[in-house]
């Protein structure tokens, strides 16, 4: 893992948690949804970091088995 999947996977941890609490600490429904949005927007984010990395590993072991 390169040093900016490291760096972006620890912002997207603390806005996905920082949009839980906002959906908890929400005292109409649009900042409830908000929250929500936020939080499942960038889980989705994180997934697609783990992703891009296996994807890449596996480049790279092909590339190995290749010659």
């Amino acid at each position: 893992m390169n040093p900016s999947s490291i760096l972006f996977g620890t912002i997207g941890i603390v806005v996905a948690l920082a949009g839980l609490l906002m959906a908890s600490a929400a005292k109409d429904d649009a900042f409830y949804i908000a929250g929500l949005v936020i939080f499942v927007s960038f889980v989705l984010f994180l997934f697609t970091l783990v992703k891009r990395h296996f994807d890449a590993a596996d480049a790279a072991r092909r590339d190995d088995d290749r010659g």
